[in-house]
């Protein structure tokens, strides 16, 4: 198709596209169109096939039917290198760094050619695109010491510096940023959209799409469901049912608060002390409180010690003063302890910390979930796998089959897996971070109503999250990480999102 000039009117034009994985069909049929200076979202739940399709315009996986054309020519993007080469770039959930390496040479490893290059020139280019787009990157700072937001403004970064980037993948890329940063992303698309990029976003959070997109496809089942433009309408309740179909968008409900009663600590800290890596002050004078059968939610700015405080809590790292005490026992050994004594956990980074490479959802699960049972001299797989597919959490939560291999699946269900296999084990105490980080509503909701009950059945919850409407919801006391200091604790019943907002920023003084 072109114009009345005789211009293709689209960068990319994707025609029927199917990708099947032995007898799953993850793609089938799919029709998209990608124009210079505009904003297509992919709307859809976890697992209906959004990253799968976007590996394919990206050339990671070579469709089993259909076809691509750009400028009116038809092209095949298999593998990567032929993406890159026609101006694709993408930004994935999973960043592809290199911690060891600043990030000039990591955006040199992407861009540059050959062993020698201008060091001097490619530092001011970083520095020049990101005041641009409002990035805020350190060439000079290595990758260990950024946080996920800053690694991902590295990854857009290289994106932007790659020759010829004319087409931008973004790959659920809020699910890591903290609401301030969320702001920042959405100024920086729209600029992008300005100087011409055209912008493939996926994503399952709505009002993100109702903010920036000028167009929106949802997949369900690996089928675009429906298809809109702005200026058609984009409507909140329209696209929650595109994206749902027929499965009910249920409430969470929590019963009254149990913060005002006498209960047993499960877990406690006294005159704790926190040093980073590096061995610089994070939190000092830490008291903290985890109750049995309850919920405390944590709230701080991004970077506030939320990390190492959760290291601490499963044993990952040690207190430099002060006791931590599990039912009263002092606990100085490492991890196997904690796990002894009742305690998950879900990091704030489950891709990184999370998946053994090579090993199947199943594997993953008997490590830290279902019991192993075994069977003569090896393992009963039969039966756990038994116990998996029957798993009420696992029902819940729509586990991906337990044969996959963990490290082929999205971010978001990655996010299930780690969050089914530490509801399964029904711990004592639950160290959870970032919960619905990566996850549609609906399963975001499950999630939370799920963490209700356990608390119920008696599990000590602390609840990491950068949703204060989250942490309200489900919280039954709030404390603040805020200037090197934990204070609180807060009932939510008797403070608001605002006041806990100016303590995030403020601290007590606030």
């Amino acid at each position: 198709m072109e114009t009345d000039n005789g211009q293709v009117p689209y960068l990319l034009k994707a025609k029927g596209l199917t990708k099947r994985f032995g007898s799953l069909i993850a793609n089938r049929s799919i029709d998209l169109e990608v124009t210079p200076g505009t904003i297509h979202a992919i709307l859809g739940e976890n697992g209906a096939g959004k990253s799968t399709l976007m590996k394919m315009l990206y050339g990671v996986y070579e469709p089993d039917e259909g076809e691509v054309y750009m400028e009116g020519e038809r092209v095949s993007l298999h593998p990567p290198t032929k993406a890159r080469a026609r101006g694709i770039g993408m930004v994935f959930q999973d960043f592809r760094v290199v911690p060891a390496l600043t990030v000039l040479d990591n955006i040199a490893l992407a861009v540059e050619t050959g062993w020698r290059f201008n060091r001097k020139k490619l530092r001011q280019q970083i520095v020049d695109t990101s005041a641009k787009y409002g990035l805020a990157l350190n060439p000079d700072a290595y990758v260990w010491e950024l946080d996920l937001g800053q690694r991902q403004r590295l990854e857009i970064v290289k994106v932007l510096l790659a020759s010829g980037t004319r087409i931008i993948i973004f790959d659920e890329p809020t699910s890591v940023l903290v609401p301030q940063e969320v702001e920042s992303f959405l100024r920086m698309l729209d600029l992008l959209r300005k100087n011409g990029y055209g912008i493939l976003l996926i994503t399952h959070k709505i009002n993100e799409v109702l903010a920036c997109a000028d167009q929106v496809s949802v997949l369900r089942s690996g089928q675009i469901t429906y298809t809109a433009k702005r200026e058609e309408g984009l409507v909140s309740d329209t696209l929650i049912s595109a994206m749902m179909g027929d499965k009910t968008l249920r409430p969470v409900i929590k019963p009254n608060s149990k913060s005002n009663r006498e209960v047993e600590a499960a877990m406690q800290i006294t005159g704790g002390t926190i040093s980073g890596d590096h061995g610089e002050s994070i939190l000092s004078e830490l008291q903290l409180t985890l109750p049995k059968g309850q919920i405390v939610g944590v709230a701080g700015i991004s970077g506030s010690g939320q990390r190492e405080l959760a290291e601490v809590l499963f044993g990952l790292r040690k207190l430099t003063a002060g006791t931590l005490t599990i039912n009263g026992v002092d606990m100085k050994d490492g991890t196997k302890a904690f796990m002894e004594a009742g305690v998950s956990f879900v990091s704030e980074d489950p891709i990184r910390e999370s998946v053994i490479p090579g090993f199947s959802i199943m594997e993953h699960m008997v490590l830290d979930g279902i019991a192993l049972e075994h069977k003569g001299a090896g393992i009963d797989w039969k039966h756990i796998r038994g116990e998996l597919d029957n798993s009420p959490e696992a029902i819940a939560l729509a586990l991906a089959e337990g044969d996959r291999r963990a490290d082929t699946l999205s971010g978001g269900n990655v996010q299930r897996m780690v969050l089914t296999r530490a509801l399964i084990r029904k711990p004592e105490i639950l160290i959870v971070s970032y919960p619905s980080r990566g996850l549609d509503i609906g399963t975001t909701r499950t999630i939370q109503q799920h963490l209700i009950e356990l608390a119920e059945q008696g599990t000590a919850i602390i609840l990491f999250s950068e949703d204060l409407d989250e942490l309200f919801k489900l919280s039954d006391q709030l404390v603040v990480l805020s200037g090197k200091r934990l204070i609180g604790p807060y009932l939510p019943s008797e403070t608001d999102v605002t006041q806990i907002g100016y303590r995030m920023l403020k601290g007590e003084s606030a």
